[in-house]
């Protein structure tokens, strides 16, 4: 089994199981609303990972970096002692099921807009 599979099979049956927790009966519409936040945090997981992939808090980490270089007076005079420069160090993670989180959850958002939709206007 691929990961998509593994992560569908998983976050479906979190949204089967997630209304027991959040109310304490289940029914079609809390089912419902389950699986649109279920689809929620798969896109904000996606998120989170685009942007650490996209190295967007790597100019964080150096500013405070080199923030508390300057600011400590010890660690500045043997960096000036010893000759050496700050050297920068650079964060960058790729995750490969990336977009397998954005589909899931973008499967489970929509699906759960237009389920809910036809759910209570048609009824």
């Amino acid at each position: 089994m691929n990961f998509k599979r593994i992560l569908f099979f998983i976050s479906f049956v979190i949204s089967l199981v997630l209304p027991f927790f959040l109310h304490s009966l289940w029914t079609l519409a809390k089912w419902i609303d389950a699986l649109f936040l279920i689809g929620l945090l798969l896109l904000m997981i996606y998120s989170v990972m685009l942007l650490i992939e996209g190295q967007f808090f790597t100019a964080f980490f150096k500013s405070t970096r080199n923030f508390f270089a300057k600011v400590n007076k010890k660690d500045q005079l043997i960096q000036e002692s010893e000759k050496r420069t700050t050297y920068s160090v650079d964060y960058h993670r790729e995750f490969p099921n990336r977009n397998a989180f954005f589909q899931i959850g973008l499967l489970f958002s929509i699906g759960s807009l237009v389920v809910s939709v036809t759910y209570f206007f048609l009824s």
